[in-house]
């Protein structure tokens, strides 16, 4: 392991193995942000999970998209499996007994470990700044500062939220391993709340999170970022070579029970109003698999559309097909990368309310876009859109420009280095 011999201020980016996914996007956009403020970035990738061992078959997936963020360095953090299995027992006497499902991450996170050559460089550097992806890798954070920085040193901490995952995994049934029980909202967020409060600077990617956080900790400073999409992924599509066939609407859309839902809602409440249009429809991604086993009626009558993971080079001729992107959500947290997608690649976009969870709705409005939630209004919208493409165009690129371009993304997160900065 070669040193990263620097005199530029460094700041350590931590988080999870989320290779090519949203939070992925956004991990980008941090690593590009404090280039352009003179940093050098490194990258420190968690894992989370007691299977994410260096011999884990997927291990080797997780490291090539991880490095595929660009960072100047990038190390691995992969489980210690007899660190994790006495930090199981150490950390459950820590909480009194009392440890949630989100404590449990917590301290699976605190018991990944860097080689010690990998310690010894990065306590060479002059880290400035550290900045925290999920509060899931906050223990890590906290245990990694420790090891290189000297005690009298301060080094401020930005935590970026990403979700509330006291809803999150609640929402998801998360069984607590201690217990093996279900643990109540209340005691979960009570536990993300203590966590939080330990850093210097908390961002927040959708207006929701903001207004959430700031009203239950007040005494911290709260940065709104809006997540933006890599250029290089817009440039590709733009690129790339027109499919033979017209897309007029394109779903994309990982295995998850909201996209199940919407696309539930969708087929049995939108499609029958708007099906004698025989629109060409494609569902791209894991999705297809979920629908199969959970609503087979829907998969079996619709079964042409559904094309499952495709390569990312096909992804790129299908996004540039399309016609118009739909997102008939009626679930979900956080906010939707796949709408800020489709927004970024100027497509006409036809969603429902929870497609703009976490937006500043008088901004999209203001672009010339609007909400859709009953079954009649969505299906209007579609028609509507593919018979005006090039307005529907145009508002996408209007509230992709004035809400989510990396130019306004980079001025909040210069807000939120200026206020960590500050004593």
């Amino acid at each position: 392991m070669t040193n990263l011999a620097t005199n530029s201020p460094v700041v350590v980016i931590i988080g999870p193995p989320f290779p090519r996914s949203g939070t992925a996007s956004v991990m980008q956009n941090q690593i590009e942000f404090y280039r352009s403020c003179g940093y050098v970035t490194v990258f420190v990738c968690v894992a989370t999970h007691c299977s994410l061992v260096e011999t884990n078959p997927d291990w080797q997936n997780i490291r090539d998209g991880i490095l595929e963020l660009g960072a100047d360095r990038t190390y691995f953090a992969p489980i210690d499996n007899r660190r994790f299995k006495i930090l199981k027992y150490v950390s459950w006497v820590e909480h009194a007994f009392r440890g949630t499902a989100l404590d449990w991450i917590v301290f699976t996170g605190r018991s990944a470990r860097l080689p010690g050559d990998v310690i010894r460089s990065i306590r060479q550097l002059p880290i400035a700044l550290v900045h925290v992806n999920h509060v899931f890798t906050l223990g890590f954070a906290r245990r990694l500062l420790s090891q290189v920085v000297q005690s009298d040193d301060r080094v401020p901490m930005i935590l970026e939220t990403h979700d509330i995952l006291a809803e999150f995994l609640h929402g998801r049934g998360e069984i607590n391993p201690w217990t093996h029980g279900h643990d109540t909202v209340d005691r979960l967020l009570h536990s993300e709340l203590s966590y939080l409060s330990k850093s210097d600077v908390l961002v927040h990617l959708s207006v929701d999170d903001f207004n959430f956080f700031k009203s239950r900790l007040p005494d911290k400073r709260h940065i709104l970022v809006m997540p933006t999409i890599d250029e290089t992924f817009v440039s590709e599509i733009d690129a790339s070579s027109q499919s033979t066939d017209s897309v007029d609407l394109l779903f994309v859309g990982t295995s998850t029970d909201p996209n199940r839902a919407a696309l539930k809602w969708f087929f049995e409440q939108v499609w029958p109003l708007i099906a004698d249009r025989r629109y060409g429809v494609k569902i791209v991604g894991q999705v297809d698999l979920l629908v199969r086993t959970s609503l087979p009626e829907i998969y079996q009558a619709y079964r042409p559309y559904f094309v499952g993971p495709i390569a990312i080079a096909e992804l790129r001729s299908t996004y540039r097909a399309a016609r118009c992107v739909f997102a008939p959500m009626v679930s979900g947290t956080g906010i939707s990368i796949k709408t800020i997608e489709a927004l970024a690649l100027g497509k006409p976009f036809v969603g429902t309310s929870k497609a703009y969870r976490g937006m500043p709705m008088d901004l999209i409005l203001q672009a010339g876009l609007q909400a859709h939630d009953s079954p009649q209004d969505f299906a209007n919208a579609i028609v509507r859109a593919l018979s005006e493409e090039q307005l529907a165009a145009a508002a996408s690129r209007r509230a992709y420009n004035s809400v989510f371009s990396k130019q306004a993304a980079f001025a909040s997160r210069d807000e939120a280095l200026k206020l960590a900065s500050s004593p």
